[in-house]
């Protein structure tokens, strides 16, 4: 596995980028206020970026991440840390956290996937009715990718189609730093595969039996104005004992590039241990 370690802060953490099948250039540049006071390890995950690439189906499996993520903590030698999750990546930190709670010390997860399958089918159906004609160009230079000449010309325009449909005010994706297609071109090539054979292996998923049995702190942030707030962010906030809920005024799925000056402080805050005030548990204000 290809990672980085940035930053010096007494607290390791460690970024679950989103996909399956991209990279930490997804996600890392525009948290990277976070190394301020953390240390952040950062990994392209199986099969994916600047990772081994794998052909093999049987290896791409939810479970073979969740394993990956293990031994990167014993690789570090790790006994807690705190996992930030983005998208696809909160799945990773749900399922794994699951599995070794002893070593979760905390969670942030931004913009999660939703914590069921029949929530995530949902959130796909309304993006289509508000966006019709992104999602079929979505779909189209997906399908094309894995035969691409120039596999980093049809990355920038799927993820200049794809970034934008989730932004509540579209002229904000000029500020993100976010790079996905910086990777070799073999990896784009093999992101559809990736994504296609992990996202199958999870079946139709239901987190919630697994939400409920984790007992560290875990902030869920989304955008007030994120397409899939309503119907994915309450339900698994709702669903953790220990949870609490963010929404991020003014700011679609990407709060962090909308909205960095709500963004931050709070997320910084919690990170270090004390829940945003702003914060609602199963419908209201935190800090009761």
């Amino acid at each position: 596995m290809y990672y980085r370690v940035i930053g010096h802060g007494g607290d390791t953490a460690i970024v679950l980028h989103g996909g399956p099948g991209l990279s930490m250039g997804v996600t890392w540049p525009d948290l990277e206020p976070l190394a301020d006071r953390l240390t952040i390890v950062l990994y392209d995950q199986r099969g994916a970026g600047r990772s081994q690439l794998l052909k093999d189906s049987t290896r791409l499996r939810a479970a073979d991440h969740v394993r990956d993520l293990e031994a990167l903590r014993q690789h570090f030698r790790l006994t807690r840390m705190t996992l930030i999750g983005q998208s696809w990546g909160a799945g990773l930190a749900i399922l794994y956290a699951g599995e070794h709670p002893e070593h979760v010390k905390r969670m942030l997860l931004v913009g999660p996937m939703p914590p069921t399958a029949a929530l995530y089918a949902l959130r796909i159906r309304k993006l289509a009715e508000r966006d019709s004609a992104s999602g079929k160009m979505v779909a189209e230079l997906i399908g094309e990718l894995p035969w691409a000449v120039d596999p980093a010309q049809i990355c920038r325009r799927l993820f200049t189609v794809y970034f934008t449909a989730y932004f509540a005010d579209r002229a904000s994706a000029a500020h993100m730093r976010a790079d996905p297609c910086d990777v070799p071109p073999d990896a784009l090539r093999n992101f559809p595969f990736v994504s296609d054979v992990t996202m199958r292996s999870l079946g139709g998923w239901d987190f919630t039996p697994v939400l409920r049995r984790l007992q560290m702190p875990v902030l869920v942030v989304d955008g007030a104005q994120s397409f899939a707030t309503a119907d994915g962010m309450h339900a698994l906030a709702g669903a953790l004992p220990n949870g609490r809920l963010l929404l991020i005024p003014e700011a679609g799925h990407y709060p962090q590039i909308e909205q960095p000056g709500r963004f931050f402080p709070p997320v910084e805050a919690f990170l270090h241990g004390v829940w945003p005030v702003d914060a609602t548990v199963e419908g209201h204000r935190g800090n009761e």
